[in-house]
């Protein structure tokens, strides 16, 4: 059997890291003659390792859809550091990560009929954001035993956490910080706040304790 095109001689993540850029620059109408010339090998050792254009492009999204390390690391912040500060941290480093995958998301959408492969798969469960979600939850459950959180439902928790920020990478990206300037450490630290503090006052208003109930 004729192998096509000749093993390829660069690493993996370089021709990856080349196929981003380009993927960025140009769109999803990048050629893999562009992509080649950025990473400086021929095509044939692109084709050589994916057979197309489109399964070179799911490679870069799958190589960006992965659980942060910071996040990986969560449960060694138990009972250590603020879980305001924890909250904190995670959300800068989730929002990094996002930042990276969604324009490559908004390019397979734009295109349903040329990525139909790809938005399928956008559209199955991911097992790293189901891993993200247990993740938190199992931080959130940990504090909560060690009386540092409110015994709240922890995937509940978890859920709202990522829900607020991936709606906030998704609203930076569809809209654009002119018309939401909202820097992202401002955002962090006040959502923060509100789920570990509340919106409601620790205590009833007078007028609404002596209101007669219906």
């Amino acid at each position: 059997m004729k192998v096509r095109g000749r093993p390829p001689s660069i690493p993996e993540d370089d021709i990856l890291d080349a196929a981003r850029d380009t993927f960025l620059s140009r769109g999803i109408d990048a050629t893999t003659a562009e992509i080649a010339e950025r990473a400086g090998i021929s095509e044939s050792s692109i084709f050589y390792r994916y057979k197309t254009k489109e399964a070179l492009f799911m490679a870069v999204v799958e190589r960006l859809v992965a659980v942060p390390p910071a996040l990986d690391a969560i449960l060694d912040q138990v009972g250590k550091a603020d879980p305001a500060e924890t909250m904190f941290e995670i959300g800068c480093a989730l929002i990094a990560a996002m930042d990276k995958v969604l324009p490559f998301m908004m390019m397979a959408w734009s295109s349903p009929s040329r990525l139909a492969q790809i938005c399928e798969r956008f559209r199955q469960p991911n097992p790293e954001h189901v891993r993200t979600i247990k993740l938190l939850a199992a931080y959130f459950e940990a504090e909560a035993r060690g009386g540092r959180l409110n015994p709240v439902d922890p995937e509940i928790f978890a859920r709202g956490y990522l829900g607020g920020i991936i709606d906030y990478v998704m609203q930076q990206h569809l809209h654009g910080q002119h018309s939401l300037p909202l820097p992202s450490t401002t955002f962090l630290r006040g959502f923060v706040n509100i789920l570990l503090d509340g919106a409601r006052p620790r205590t009833a208003p007078a007028a609404a304790k002596g209101r007669r109930q219906p």
